[in-house]
């Protein structure tokens, strides 16, 4: 398992074997100044924002999508802000950034942005069930947990083969399959992504060991809230994946036991919070499509 502490300048340039890490954007480094200020409000944080048109449009897009099933459409960011508050609304901003700065000219990965969206939608309501963290940290994580596959993507010519390998390795760790095959995995270029954009170290943490669900039992160098965060991502990325009809991966069946074993609810009561969250997801899909 691999630790923030190892990340150290030399041994980052020799784990991203090349990978093209892109810096923060400028708009995010000043809305999460705003953010930070006492005296700060959602006039100023809108019109931050409305600096960059791309941005805004982007941001609004979000809000009206049927991931946050709004029962009216949301027209302006002042009232996107008053609907979800300062919090919902930076990881929206997160969210067009990482879709904006990440380019990568595959039409296939437009599933994957909307796999992270729903993802993300999922683990805020999920922190509520699953102690541990917050659900504006949940969010955040679920968006970022695999923004490693696109740096990957544009990376390596045969990416895609790896991660088909991945995705189908049932009894192997899905990020020792990419180490074998290319000396990297998306999770440690992750890992790098959130921490030079000025992401907290608990959601760094967990991204670099997002797919090592072992650590959910205890006796790791992971803080509690990394864990959790672990834990909510694999469930929401389950419900996720349910909910948008992609094909079944091996993580859940990996990681179930695990998960059940940090949050004390049996498979039955995971099961059942899984079908809720699924049918949640589905009922709001048809009221916004409506």
């Amino acid at each position: 398992m691999h630790t923030l502490a190892e990340l150290d300048e030399s041994r980052t340039n020799e784990l991203l074997k090349g990978t093209f890490i892109p810096s923060s954007p400028k708009v995010l480094t000043e809305l999460m100044e705003e953010l930070r200020s006492p005296m700060t409000n959602g006039k100023k944080l809108a019109a931050l924002i409305n600096k960059d048109a791309g941005l805004a449009a982007g941001v609004l897009k979000s809000v009206n999508s049927p991931v946050f099933g709004t029962s009216r459409k949301i027209d302006s960011l002042p009232d996107a802000i008053n609907l979800l508050g300062f919090k919902t609304l930076s990881n929206l901003v997160l969210q067009t950034l990482l879709r904006t700065t990440i380019r990568c000219h595959d039409s296939s990965l437009e599933r994957f942005w909307d796999n992270s969206a729903y993802t993300a939608a999922v683990s805020g309501k999920l922190a509520s069930v699953i102690k541990g963290t917050s659900a504006d940290t949940a969010y955040t994580f679920g968006l970022l947990h695999d923004c490693g596959i696109p740096l990957l993507v544009q990376r390596f010519s045969n990416y895609k083969q790896v991660l088909g390998q991945a995705n189908a390795a049932t009894d192997r760790c899905f990020t020792d399959v990419e180490e074998e095959l290319l000396d990297t995995n998306h999770a440690i270029v992750g890992c790098i992504l959130a921490r030079s954009w000025g992401l907290p170290d608990e959601v760094s943490a967990g991204i670099l060991c997002h797919h090592e669900y072992a650590a959910l039992d205890g006796g790791t160098h992971l803080a509690e809230s990394s864990r959790a965060l672990i834990a909510i991502n694999v469930i929401a990325e389950h419900v996720a994946g349910i909910h948008l009809r992609l094909k079944e991966d091996a993580e859940w069946s990996k990681a179930r036991d695990h998960v059940s074993h940090f949050s004390g609810l049996s498979l039955t009561e995971l099961d059942d919070l899984i079908d809720d969250m699924v049918f949640r997801l589905d009922s709001d899909k048809n009221r916004a499509t409506a």
